[in-house]
């Protein structure tokens, strides 16, 4: 059958494009990004990758056009801070163009199939709005939904925007996976401190802002019900670590951050899945530990910092591993992060995590096999 040439922009470390490389029918063109570490990390992973430096606000089109050649599928994530939730969710917002840079560069490849993922809140953008009308236009048919990654199989509950365009040439029209997780299993409650299932309470559960359910109907495809398979927790992801300090850890990129004195005193009179007295000020997930049977909140840039959120491993006095994110958010242990540390976990938090890459292959490749 015909090879198709996929290109991810917006590459990080290449989480969209992950599930591809393990297609017969995939070829890799191009990853592009504008962080040369994000590109040396997926060259030491993927020797002689073709990776390209090139910052898309001000490249046109026909530079990464001859880079790749001709594109069949393409996938991206777009900066999302300017449509965040926990951001000023400013409409001026230069980083909200990067729609319009994904979507000019779409408009001249014209590929048979368009991944793209985002923020929810970014589906309640005028920018969004453009973008869809414009790729109607060129004869695109699409679906989009706000999907929780914990409800495909991950242990962190990451909310994001899924949409997915399949060119009218194909003659199919893409369809989002239902959910296939949930289940009736009780896991702990942030809020309660006690056993709940999802279906008790799931929008606290299942972290769901109000804001982005309501988003979420004005969507294609609805997310409502629940899967039959139960959730993986946070023990599930990473209780067979090996110790800290051990040469196998360190081969893995699985090491304790430095904390204050103050800090860890503070991390030892909290209990698992617990949240330091002192942050009842803040942001209602920050100073606070895990559950081994919780699920994990959204993996952010900052999940060093005690203090950006519930990021404190559920027994230890510490944040967070780079390894322990990397596995929340699918990845697997044999890809290596390059020793520039506090900026490798900006890859991690930036990345798509492993199961909502998966959706977005499944629909495109079940339109174009």
């Amino acid at each position: 059958m015909k090879r198709l040439r996929i290109v991810e922009l917006y590459a990080g470390t290449g989480r969209s494009l992950e599930p591809f490389r393990r297609w017969r029918r995939a070829e890799v063109a191009l990853l592009v990004d504008n962080n040369p570490l994000a590109a040396d990390t997926y060259r030491y992973n993927f020797e002689n990758a073709p990776y390209a430096v090139i910052d898309l606000a001000t490249a046109q089109p026909s530079v990464v056009l001859g880079l790749s050649g001709k594109i069949d599928v393409l996938l991206g994530c777009p900066p999302c801070q300017g449509f965040s939730d926990v951001g000023k969710r400013d409409p001026a917002d230069p980083r909200n163009a990067h729609l319009r840079y994904f979507a000019r560069i779409a408009s001249a490849a014209r590929p048979l199939a368009i991944g793209m993922e985002n923020v929810p809140l970014a589906a309640a953008s005028a920018e969004f709005r453009r973008f869809v009308r414009r790729f109607e236009r060129l004869g695109y048919a699409w679906t989009a939904g706000i999907l929780n990654a914990a409800l495909h199989g991950s242990s962190q509950c990451r909310q994001r925007l899924i949409y997915v365009a399949i060119h009218k040439d194909v003659g199919t029209i893409p369809k989002l996976a239902r959910a296939t997780h949930g289940g009736s299993e009780r896991y702990f409650s942030y809020f309660s401190g006690k056993l709940e299932t999802i279906a008790s309470d799931r929008v606290r559960m299942l972290g769901e802002a109000p804001s982005s359910r309501r988003t979420a109907n004005s969507l294609p495809y609805r997310e409502t019900a629940l899967g039959s398979h139960p959730i993986p927790t946070v023990g599930d992801a990473l209780d067979d670590l090996p110790a800290l300090g051990t040469a196998a850890s360190k081969r893995i990129n699985h090491f304790a951050w430095a904390h204050t004195t103050l800090m860890l005193r503070r991390m030892g009179a909290v209990a698992e899945g617990g949240r330091w007295s002192g942050g009842v000020d803040h942001y209602s997930h920050t100073y606070a530990r895990l559950h081994r049977r919780g699920l994990a909140r959204t993996i952010t840039n900052f999940f060093p910092n005690p203090g950006s959120g519930r990021f404190w491993h559920p027994i230890e006095n510490r944040t967070l591993s780079l390894r322990e994110a990397a596995r929340l958010q699918g990845f697997s242990d044999d890809f290596v992060f390059l020793p520039h540390f506090s900026k490798a976990a900006h890859l991690v938090g930036n990345a798509l995590d492993a199961s909502l890459a998966q959706i977005t292959f499944d629909a495109i490749r079940n339109a174009l096999d």
